[in-house]
């Protein structure tokens, strides 16, 4: 040894590769350690030497030999950016998803490092993406927590099981909760939209990705969650949905505000301004009411969301957003924050039954022989072509009251005669059309006829009942079965990691309990080797 290293070492670290050869001729030893615990293979790494490795490799060196912190030569690779290293030790064999002392894989490093080239090398050389480290992160979580999108689209075109998107740490935390805590939208954006991330799910204080967005006013997070249909009403551990965090985030705001006005002769006039927070959390809760959030849940004190809100205006502004959601707009600040800049959100319904040329009147002719209702009847002469299917329009029918019961408007076109005479009530009874007495194939409702989807069909109390107790049931089965596959391929002692070393008494266990073990914990026999599962 010469200032704590060897020959081998220096000169795998320069990449004297005639040096190394001299001393392999010589029965040079391979595993011998430094002070840091690292050997040959780890000092070629820290200086990208390739065919060094290459050369350590022929001669018999461990290329899963860890130092001191439970490094690999991959490990070093990955974190001092060395690529050439990463492709050579992983198509020489080496473990690609070994962990260092804090639980990390090179996947882990590769992803706070933001190479996603070394990413796409180890996912290719089968890297699992499921480990987690001593934080209880796997590679899912860590991308949502770093905020790395690059990373997390690779991580999701190479998952190998979907289930894995929903996954949750010890505390509950999916990478959705993540992403939302800390707002990383993007991040949130391509776990939704690619991964079909499960929005719903709760940690162990019932808090879904929605409640956590709300507290942090993360805006683009919660209008990003919202426009894709979570559910607003799921109460956390207190009771609490994500409307009682937004308006209680509001009333506290207003008291900071108070707390700190020093002028109240300001205050008085009404020339204090109100803090962001404050117009935050305001926007946010008009935002969720005018969208489908219930003002009458009340939390485990009894309190429902207007109960935390002192704010008259305020309160009459939910109830407004609440009661035009149906058939009027609501705004919502655009993420550009200008003062002018809203998204309107309105009601597909009105949109579909509005005409569309003047958009004042309402729709009421129908075309043939297309079967589509785009106009009212006074704009539908000037159209030659159909506004939805570009089809020349042959002829024009204004629609009527309902021939049968005079009660209703008809709402239900007849196929193949098509002809709209009856409403949904009676022409539901029908087997031939009224007006020309021909059969009755099929019937289209009047909302189609407009562009819009079909209402879903009303099933029987005791069919409805019985489907969702058998899928009840099925969903029970099916959580027991995976519960059964984790629980044979978990390490049987920390009964956190996936085993990938066994013994050779047959018995395995992961990598990090297993380097530490003398004597099996099934069997205890001692341990005469090691075999690393690949």
């Amino acid at each position: 040894m010469f200032a704590g290293h060897t020959a081998l070492q220096a000169a795998s670290q320069n990449g004297h590769s005639d040096v190394i050869k001299v001393l392999m001729k010589y029965d040079v030893d391979f595993e011998i350690e430094d002070k840091d615990g690292d050997r040959a293979v780890h000092h070629a790494a820290f200086g990208d030497e390739p065919s060094v490795i290459e050369q350590l490799h022929r001669g018999g060196a461990d290329l899963n030999a860890r130092n001191k912190r439970r490094q690999t030569p991959l490990h070093i690779g990955v974190n001092k950016g060395h690529i050439s290293v990463v492709k050579t030790l992983l198509d020489l064999g080496c473990h690609p998803s070994l962990q260092d002392s804090e639980g990390d894989t090179p996947l882990h490093d590769a992803i706070s490092k933001k190479r996603d080239d070394m990413i796409g090398i180890l996912l290719e050389h089968h890297a699992d993406l499921t480990i987690t480290n001593n934080n209880g992160f796997n590679s899912l979580h860590h991308a949502a927590l770093r905020g790395n999108p690059s990373a997390m689209r690779i991580l999701l075109t190479k998952i190998p099981r979907h289930w894995i998107v929903d996954e949750k740490k010890d505390d509950g935390y999916t990478a959705l909760h993540l992403a939302a805590l800390n707002n990383h939208v993007e991040v949130a954006e391509l776990l939704v939209h690619q991964g079909k991330a499960n929005m719903d799910i709760q940690n162990v204080n019932l808090q879904t990705a929605l409640h956590l967005a709300v507290e942090r006013q993360h805006t683009q997070i919660v209008r990003l969650l919202v426009r894709e249909q979570c559910n607003l009403n799921i109460p956390d551990k207190d009771g609490d949905t994500p409307l009682h965090e937004a308006l209680r985030h509001h009333t506290l705001s207003q008291l900071r505000q108070l707390q700190d006005m020093q002028d109240v002769g300001k205050l008085l006039m009404g020339l204090g301004t109100p803090g962001a927070d404050k117009k935050s959390s305001a926007s946010i809760a008009c935002f969720l009411a005018a969208n489908g959030a219930d003002l009458n849940i009340k939390n485990k004190k009894g309190q429902t969301p207007l109960d935390l809100c002192p704010d008259p205006n305020l309160c009459k502004a939910l109830a407004k957003c609440h009661k035009e959601r149906h058939s009027d707009s609501c705004l919502f600040p655009s993420p550009n924050g200008g003062a002018n800049n809203t998204v309107i959100i309105r009601n597909d319904q009105e949109s579909l039954e509005e005409c569309m040329v003047c958009s004042d009147l309402k729709r009421d002719t129908l075309f043939g022989p297309c079967g589509h209702i785009a106009t009212c009847s006074l704009c539908s002469p000037r159209v030659k072509k159909c506004l939805m299917c570009k089809e020349q329009v042959q002829s024009r029918t204004k629609i009527e009251e309902c021939v049968v019961c005079s009660d209703k408007k008809a709402s239900v076109l007849f196929l193949p005669c098509n002809h709209m005479c009856a409403c949904d009530g009676c022409g539901s009874l029908m087997k031939k059309c009224v007006q020309c007495r021909s059969s009755i194939e099929k019937t289209v409702p009047f909302i189609v006829c407009c562009g819009g989807t079909p209402p879903p069909a009303p099933m029987p109390p005791g069919i409805m009942n019985n489907g969702s107790r058998d899928m009840t049931k099925d969903m029970q089965k099916l959580q027991q079965q995976l519960q059964d596959i984790k629980d044979q391929t978990c390490c049987p002692v920390c009964m956190d990691r996936l085993k990938n070393m066994i013994f050779l008494c047959g018995h395995g266990t992961c990598q990090m309990c297993g380097d530490r073990m003398a004597e099996c914990p099934i069997c205890r026999k001692a341990v005469e080797k090691r075999i690393l599962l690949y």
